[in-house]
């Protein structure tokens, strides 16, 4: 039985020491045929994106002659084999580039470029005296910063003049020092310096034959692509290649029948759920770990730290946070798509949720769930969570933001507490986060958004939470039910323009619930025992009632 490939996205490696391979190279097929001159392919991160560009890099350079590789595979019996090993490559991974400091970017690049002019110093063979020193000093990690952003072009101009063909360049993860400079308050010094690399390779290079970007965003056209005609975008709504990242329906149907093992529900409600260009896609890295370890746990959020998406939901406005909450209790939300990410823009806007959200989808954290049209004929675009796996990363990143430390621990009590009636332990804790915050404002939705990661502690298989729905002759704010129908709740939010009035707000939030019967939805599911919980905030403190 081949070993799981589980980490491994080196081709070469894959092939060679006979791993489990999803064969996914017809993509080469596919692109040779379109004559893509310079392509992006969004994706979030583990979903194959390094494992096909170590595929292109095998495939295509003539310095690798590794043509015995592609035996047996889609590939091999394409008429494009004759492409195979004919081009020399550039192949570089910007990952290396996440570092804290300007000045650390440039002596990682500097360090990237040397190994990489060491790799090709065949060339100095055909260069003349200044080429050469041009070559020794870029290698010798002691160029201008000039020589640096050229670094990439003058390679492909003098492996062009060696081998007579021109060049395949292939970048990964091209926005990871981007993305990475925006959280270290770096973003102008890094960004002026990747925009002088991206354009003097791909713009006007008449040594190129085709450039392969891959990274998680796609970052906007007036940043780092301003200086090169844009590259073709394909993103997780396009419907082309979008077979190509992670594995389809048959692909982890068959993958896991090779082990002995079936795609069951539970399978699909935790890995499933992504939908890129119309394509239901599996986390792959999540069904391979599946696999191995035979248990049905979340694998892909211990990947990365979350570090942007974390800060983002922190500082987000309280509307948007109301929004989050919809997609935690499984609902899907509404915003204007776009591919493109403006760094700018959210750092002079963290409450634009056009540019939050869009950045989740493109993270993976999201995926496209429908289309409707709206009274004025026009289409709106819904997103959900994609499944459980990412679900629980949400409340988990919510905890943290709104309990702190220990969050399970304190979350656990303060459970327990709703279910045993203990309001007035309900009501400690509650004032105990309040002070540790700031209010803002006195609208209902930011204490309803506060709410968010606390009541996501129901959100399970045990309990079933549903938010602002219509119940009896009202819309109830939270109602919450065991799946075994042993309890329920009802909980109404208000808020008090003085302390003095917030038991008045108390007693209109009972009767509310009583007179508009909330309650009658759980009396239809027969639930046996039901509680009424008032909740009112005034700034900093809050009241609990029943």
């Amino acid at each position: 039985m081949k070993p799981i490939p589980i980490g491994v996205d080196n081709f070469r490696d894959l092939i060679t020491e006979n791993y489990y391979y999803v064969d996914k190279t017809k993509v080469i097929e596919e692109i040779l045929y379109n004559k893509n001159k310079v392509v992006l392919f969004p994706r979030p991160r583990r979903f194959g994106k390094t494992l096909l560009l170590s595929m292109m890099d095998s495939f295509f350079n003539i310095d690798k002659k590794e043509k015995e590789l592609f035996q047996g595979l889609y590939i091999g019996n394409s008429v494009y084999m004759e492409e195979c090993g004919k081009y020399p490559v550039i192949h570089v991974d910007f990952k290396e580039l996440k570092r804290n400091t300007y000045e650390e970017v440039m002596n990682q690049f500097k360090i990237m470029m040397s190994k990489l002019y060491a790799e090709k110093s065949y060339v100095k063979e055909i260069l003349d005296k200044e080429e050469k020193q041009k070559f020794e000093l870029i290698k010798g990690e002691l160029g201008t910063k000039d020589d640096y952003t050229q670094a990439i072009n003058l390679l492909s101009l003098w492996l062009s003049r060696y081998h007579k063909e021109r060049v395949i360049i292939l970048m990964d993860e091209y926005d990871a020092p981007i993305t990475n400079s925006y959280i270290n308050n770096i973003y102008e010094e890094v960004m002026s310096f990747m925009r002088g690399v991206f354009s003097s390779s791909l713009k006007g290079n008449e040594n190129l034959k085709m450039g392969i970007l891959t990274g998680i965003t796609r970052v906007s056209k007036e940043s780092v692509f301003s200086g090169f005609n844009n590259p073709l975008i394909f993103d997780i709504m396009s419907e082309q290649y979008n077979e190509y990242f992670g594995f389809t329906e048959k692909e982890t149907k068959e993958l896991l029948k090779y082990y002995g093992l079936e795609l069951t529900k539970n399978i699909k409600e935790y890995y499933n759920g992504y939908n890129f260009g119309g394509t239901a896609i599996y986390n792959p890295w999540s069904i391979l770990n599946y696999t191995f370890h035979k248990k049905i746990t979340p694998y892909w959020f211990n990947t990365s730290d979350n570090a942007l998406i974390k800060q983002i939901l922190k500082e987000t406005s309280e509307e948007n946070k109301i929004e989050i909450e919809k997609l935690i209790l499984g609902e899907s939300i509404t915003f204007p798509y776009n591919n493109m990410i403006t760094f700018q823009d959210l750092q002079n806007n963290i409450e634009n949720g056009e540019v939050i959200f869009n950045l989740l989808l493109a993270s993976g954290y999201l995926t496209y769930d429908k289309s409707i049209t709206n009274n004025y004929n026009e289409e709106e675009k819904y997103f959900k969570i994609p499944n459980r796996e990412v679900k629980e990363e949400f409340i988990k990143i919510v905890k943290e933001m709104t309990v702190g430390f220990d969050a399970n621990k304190k979350l656990s009590q303060f459970r327990e507490s709703i279910l045993h009636n203990e309001k007035e332990k309900i009501e400690t804790f509650l004032n105990s986060l309040l002070s540790r915050g700031s209010y803002h404002d006195q609208k209902e939705a930011f204490y309803h958004g506060y709410l968010l990661g606390l009541f996501s502690i129901f959100s399970n298989e045990l309990f079933i939470v549903k938010s602002n729905r219509e119940a009896g002759i009202g819309r109830y704010d939270l109602l919450i039910e065991k799946v075994d129908r042993s309890i329920g709740m009802i909980i109404e939010i208000k808020i008090a323009n003085t302390k003095e009035e917030m038991e008045k707000e108390a007693e209109i939030a009972l009767n509310q619930i009583k007179e508009k019967k909330y309650y009658q939805e759980l009396i239809l599911d027969k639930v046996e025992q039901i509680l009424e919980y008032a909740i009112v905030f005034c700034e900093k403190s809050c009241i609990v009632r029943n």
